[in-house]
């Protein structure tokens, strides 16, 4: 008899629990459970989970669908208002959108090309005027290009923002063209048109090698199931139809590989999805979680995302194929502290966390709780000295903590019963200083009223100030990593708040790419120098409490999920995957826990069915 090892060339491993991840180079994608005396394998399954939100609700918007699940543009569209047509664009990250600049004409029912630094926006309705303008994005900003030969509506296209094919469409809001043109980065060109007439229609793959699908006929009768390729030349009809005719569909992926999902039927909006393989499509076994239609899509037949449309308007779902499934990164409510209070100091992780001092209205406080990841519990005693702005680092049971009210240089040590009082810092940190490392190797940089720029270090008994200085002096900043590689971002300087990051590798401070927004009295957490979170804090206007949160790869800083509530001189703790962000002015108790993206693999019990 045949073995597995001989027709796979890897063993079935043995094992007493499931593995926890997927490795397809090592022997294991087959294996044995012991414990449920099971045999056991991956099972690659397609499904869709939820994605950031757009910033802007909108549908009839244009995309860069040559883009990925983690990069990709969305512009124009409609709002729904009067006349409702706009040429806002956002840029996505894999998990959240960012408004970049908007287009030069405002428009809806456009189709676009393209990767998220290098898009094309082409055709759409200007309302009252079915458009021919074309416009390209280079990453910063959108410029007029020359004009298409048929001005149409409901069209779509295929290719790169230098090798575009556009076909299908309707030249008056009624009817259906076949008409099929192509850009060389500087013109279009007339092609040999589709063999149907389609308006509503979606479309994938490149300027040589793309696929027509679905759509509709004038007024959007018949609903077609037909698929066509263009081969660069010629449009051929392929004898592999949908499972379900529909138009207003979006689609990911290339002539031989796609996805395509939702739409409507003639009678519904639709959440269907559909695999094409260059032959034939196939119906996946579950849809859209929300069915849409007029929606922007991108990436590929394995990982697309789809965004917007009617009647979801800011709604973005994620397309995944394989063994993984995933669910969003997002903030969600934890357990109110006991005491409200603002300008607290905190340290720990998501589910062992530590919350001390603050103000607690009408006095500052030394109070201590202890956060397990459900709830709050007081500790018997607090602080030995109450105040407010305090900072500190560590974990639940061994946190060093320093700074805060007059007179700024208090430090004490906590042993997870209770506070000892330790020598001072050399320096006053009565504004929120910055503090990176652990109870035994700390770094404290920042934070005096005035604002300041000096840095201490300290080994367990003593601090002492080092030859380092931030480049940007400021208070009610934030810090993140180790003593000897760390991160200090956002806080206030005597001109206001502001975006400034720096990294510190032991010797030096150095300026890196700022925040995207500048914000004050943020609340933040990291537990390595290369990944970090920035969230709440003051902004613009009137230095209003914020929600918005942001991501740090070690290079630069992205937009992330914002916070339910807006927050001020709130508290963080945790790492960049899994967050806390505790009470805020004025006198919050509530507190929001964060969860980055997480991958679940799907395993399949085996049997002789």
């Amino acid at each position: 008899m045949t073995t597995y090892n001989q027709i796979a060339g890897r063993r079935v491993n043995f094992l007493s629990t499931d593995p926890t991840y997927v490795d397809t180079n090592t022997n294991g994608q087959v294996w044995y459970n012991s414990t449920s005396a099971t045999l056991k394998s991956w099972l690659p399954t397609g499904a869709w989970s939820a994605g950031g939100n757009l910033g802007t609700s909108r549908y009839t918007l244009g995309a860069a669908n040559a883009g990925t699940q983690t990069a990709t543009l969305a512009f124009g569209g409609n709002t729904g208002g009067t006349p409702g047509n706009t040429g806002v664009t956002e840029a996505y990250n894999g998990i959240a959108w960012t408004p970049v600049s908007s287009m030069n004409t405002s428009k809806d029912y456009l189709a676009g090309t393209g990767t998220q630094t290098a898009a094309l926006g082409f055709g759409g309705y200007n309302r009252p005027g079915v458009a021919n303008t074309t416009e390209s994005y280079n990453g910063t900003s959108w410029t007029a290009k020359a004009t298409m030969n048929t001005a149409r509506l409901q069209l779509a296209g295929a290719g790169t923002n230098t090798a575009t094919i556009a076909f299908g469409g309707s030249p008056d809001t009624t009817a259906a063209t076949a008409a099929s043109e192509s850009w060389n980065g500087t013109a279009w060109t007339n092609t040999p048109s589709l063999n149907t007439a389609r308006r509503n229609l979606t479309g994938s793959g490149t300027q040589t090698s793309a696929l027509a699908i679905a759509g509709a006929g004038p007024s959007n009768t018949p609903q077609y199931t037909s698929t066509e390729s263009w081969n660069g030349s010629t449009w051929t009809t392929s004898p592999g139809t949908m499972n379900t005719a529909r138009y207003n569909l979006s689609a990911a992926g290339t002539q031989t590989s796609t996805v395509a999902f939702g739409g409507y039927t003639g009678t519904a909006v639709t959440s269907a999805t559909e695999l094409w393989n260059g032959t034939s499509w196939t119906s996946n076994p579950t849809g859209l979680a929300t069915a849409r239609r007029i929606s922007g899509g991108a990436g590929t037949q394995t990982a697309a995302v789809a965004f917007g449309g009617n009647p979801t308007a800011n709604a973005t779902e994620e397309w995944n194929f394989g063994v993984y499934s995933y669910s969003a990164a997002a903030w969600a409510s934890g357990g109110n502290t006991n005491t409200a209070r603002q300008a607290g100091g905190g340290s720990g992780t998501q589910t062992a966390g530590l919350f001390f001092g603050g103000r607690a209205a009408p006095a500052v406080t030394g109070a201590t709780e202890l956060y397990n990841g459900t709830a709050w519990t007081s500790n018997p005693t607090g602080m030995n000295t109450a105040r407010q702005s305090v900072k500190g680092t560590g974990t639940q049971t061994a946190t060093i903590a320093a700074g805060g009210s007059a007179p700024g240089t208090q430090s004490e040590s906590w042993n997870g019963t209770s506070w000892t009082n330790t020598p001072s810092l050399n320096n006053a940190r009565d504004a929120g200083g910055g503090f990176a490392g652990t109870q035994t190797a700390a770094l404290a940089f920042g934070g005096q009223y005035l604002s300041s720029n000096n840095t201490e270090s300290w080994n367990g008994s003593t601090w002492t100030t080092i030859p380092a200085t931030l480049n940007t002096a400021r208070r009610a900043l934030v810090g993140s990593g180790t003593q000897t590689a760390a991160l200090a971002f956002a806080g206030q300087t005597p001109s206001g708040n502001t975006t400034a990051t720096e990294s510190y590798n032991g010797t030096s401070w150095t300026t890196v790419n700022s925040l995207s927004i500048a914000r004050g009295y943020a609340s933040g957490c990291g537990a390595t120098q290369t990944a970090a979170l920035a969230y709440g804090g003051q902004i613009p206007p009137a230095a209003s409490n914020s929600i918005q949160t942001e991501a740090w790869n070690g290079t630069s800083w992205s937009n992330y999920p914002s916070m339910a509530t807006a927050r001020t001189s709130s508290v963080g703790a945790g790492t960049q995957s899994l967050a806390l962000a505790i009470g805020s002015q004025p006198y919050i108790a509530t507190t929001e826990e964060f969860t980055g993206e997480v991958a679940t693999a799907t395993s399949k019990t085996l049997t002789t069915s």
